[in-house]
């Protein structure tokens, strides 16, 4: 149902004196035309989700992640970090050298995803292999290194906002292995041979763990320490330091999608009629949506000529679907071209930007988990252009819109935006009815 609605008598006034201005010209062959000014939120929008990739790249990173989380949108993630690490440089003169204790260093990012209230969960294991990229120089979110025997299964509480370091305590059997041959320059710990007899670990979730954790993998926040004393004509307690190597370092990502098994068929846009009514963007995986306005002709025919004035796109989080999710706090939007399957066309410009301007970001708010209803946080995109420009195409000619978490943050990021379609009902809240995606259009019609 089309809706006329004032847009505001100040703004309505401006523009009905602007059409009886003798100077106001519509077309030579509609000198007596008269102008009307309406509004309609109720442009109809097909949204459809779809894969971007099969993975992404998560080696050169300096992050990690490690955890399980059953995601009540697309079902279980879980992700694990494999980590590298440097022969150190340290030496001491066994016969005076005694290990006391080994630990793992590790420092949370502040990226989280799933439940942080809980205690988090780590196993940590050796790895059997050394870690090798691939022949694009790269290391993805699917790739994998084996893993041996099991170090440790830790329990830890976790405060993801303080990112302070915390150690893992590691079997002293491993750390007297260690100490020992680096100490001794044993045929397999030196340099040649470091790393075919001590490929690195595998820092993954534990018995328990109900949410991911984002991971500082640098040499400063990322090591693993043996704690040794030397004893001559006092005690001296030293420290043993082998840092971690970024480079050679990436995390692994799992994603089940049981909930929505649709998604499993990548090159297609699954429809979101069949992902309960909700468009989701994701980083990691990543997902996207795709934006199709089907009947957008119809608004020909509300009079002889019609011109767009302002068209305003908005993005709405469904209501709790952020209670143990980050929301992406930007997102960025695109042409789509859908006889190309083509996501990522060109990017939409901010209003009266150039071919030399960025694409045009929508912000959400930094205080959004405070925002009560019936306010509710949203992204929220000019696309007048577009719509002005799709006005009249018809068939092949016509493209689509894509909404996509920014390039840095897909990559180091575990982030999820979930927003309902237009037939979208949160059943337990009439009020919820503003998660619905909307477009606010301001036209004016000429007619004789």
């Amino acid at each position: 149902m089309w809706k006329i609605a004032c847009a505001g008598l100040f703004f309505l006034g401006l523009l009905f004196g602007s059409c009886k201005n003798e100077d106001f010209k519509i077309g030579v062959y509609l000198p007596e035309s008269h102008a009307k000014v309406g509004m309609i939120d109720t442009v109809t929008i097909k949204v459809s989700n779809m894969i971007a990739v099969d993975s992404v790249v998560t080696s050169n990173k300096a992050i990690g992640f490690s955890g399980i989380y059953t995601d009540p949108q697309i079902g279980t993630v879980q992700t694990q970090t494999y980590v590298e690490f440097s022969r150190t440089t340290d030496s001491e003169n066994d016969r005076y050298a005694k290990f006391d204790s080994v630990t793992l260093v590790l420092r949370p990012n502040g990226n989280y995803y799933g439940d942080t209230v809980k205690y988090a969960s780590f196993k940590v294991s050796k790895l059997i292999n050394k870690i090798e990229k691939r022949e694009d120089g790269y290391l993805y979110s699917t790739s994998r290194v084996p893993v041996g025997d099991q170090l440790t299964d830790t329990m830890l509480r976790i405060k993801v906002r303080q990112q302070k370091n915390f150690e893992i305590t590691l079997p002293e059997s491993f750390g007297e292995w260690l100490f020992q041959g680096i100490l001794r320059n044993a045929d397999a710990f030196t340099t040649d041979n470091y790393l075919k007899t001590f490929p690195g670990i595998s820092i993954s979730p534990g018995a328990g763990s109900n949410c991911m954790h984002g991971l500082a993998i640098t040499d400063s926040t990322c090591m693993i320490r043996i704690y040794y004393h030397v004893s001559t004509t006092y005690k001296e307690d030293k420290i043993m330091t082998f840092k971690v190597n970024s480079a050679n370092s990436f995390y692994h990502l799992d994603n089940d999608r049981a909930k929505f098994p649709a998604y499993n068929a990548k090159s297609d846009p699954v429809p979101s009629s069949q992902t309960d009514n909700k468009g989701i963007v994701m980083s990691g995986t990543p997902l996207y949506t795709r934006l199709e306005f089907p009947h957008l002709n119809e608004l020909l025919s509300l009079g002889h000529i019609v011109k767009i004035q302002q068209a305003t796109l908005y993005v709405r989080p469904v209501d709790h679907s952020y209670d143990t999710v980050p929301l992406p706090p930007q997102l960025h939007i695109y042409y789509f071209d859908p006889t190309s399957n083509t996501p990522l066309s060109s990017a939409i410009r901010p209003p009266g930007g150039d071919t030399n301007t960025g694409v045009q970001t929508g912000n959400l708010p930094e205080n959004y988990q405070n925002i009560l209803r019936p306010d509710f946080p949203q992204y929220t995109f000019d696309i007048t252009d577009f719509i002005s420009t799709q006005l009249g195409k018809v068939g092949y000619s016509k493209w689509a819109l894509s909404l996509i978490i920014p390039d840095d943050s897909r990559e180091t990021t575990l982030q999820r935006l979930v927003f309902g379609d237009q037939k979208y009902w949160y059943r337990n809240d009439s009020q919820s009815m503003d998660n619905r995606i909307k477009v606010e259009v301001v036209y004016v019609v000429y007619n004789d």
